[in-house]
């Protein structure tokens, strides 16, 4: 069995952080308890967070961003966080200006 290849985003991560998004997936598929797949993701096992890496640069991180859909995709499936789903041609209220 051959394995799959490296999208772009994962093949600037280190081994480390490819093995890591694959044990968070594997917890996603298994629809695992929201907030342990936050501590999971999030906490201080994550290889997220280095001394080399600035808050703005996690954010930006591949390996973040995936981690971040799966969560709040768990979250939503599990009822734990509302959809976000916007009504593109829904009545906006006015606003007064300020006097």
């Amino acid at each position: 069995m051959t394995k799959p290849a490296l999208s772009h985003d994962e093949a600037i991560m280190t081994v480390e952080e490819q093995a890591f998004l694959r044990a968070a997936r594997e917890k996603y598929l298994h629809n695992a308890d929201w907030f342990e797949f936050e501590d999971f993701v999030f906490g201080s096992r994550s290889p997220l967070f280095t001394k080399e890496r600035s808050h703005q640069d996690i954010l930006e991180h591949p390996l973040y961003i995936a981690l971040k859909e799966m969560w709040l995709e768990l979250g939503v499936r599990q009822g734990r966080v509302a959809a976000n789903e916007e009504v593109p041609d829904a009545p906006r209220r006015k606003t007064r200006g300020s006097r």
